[in-house]
């Protein structure tokens, strides 16, 4: 059996909805509300995720997160 951390299984699932619609951009209270993720670790995930490169992040009115790259080149 894996056994994974619990930070490490919220980031699966937030990449997970960033790859489902890798052309939207999401803010971090989006995130929150669709993955049910509490939303002050949804912004530390975001933190971590886009310091490794995973997501690539915007900042303004139009502001959010969008993964880096396509998702079938995230392994």
């Amino acid at each position: 059996m894996l056994r994974i951390s619990r930070l490490t299984d919220y980031g699966t699932v937030i990449l997970a909805r960033l790859a489902a619609t890798p052309q939207r951009q999401f803010t971090a209270a989006e995130l929150t509300g669709l993955t049910r993720v509490p939303a002050a670790t949804v912004r530390k995930l975001l933190k971590q995720l886009h310091a490794h490169g995973l997501v690539d992040s915007t900042r303004g009115l139009h502001g959010g997160y969008r993964l880096a790259r396509p998702p079938a080149q995230i392994t």
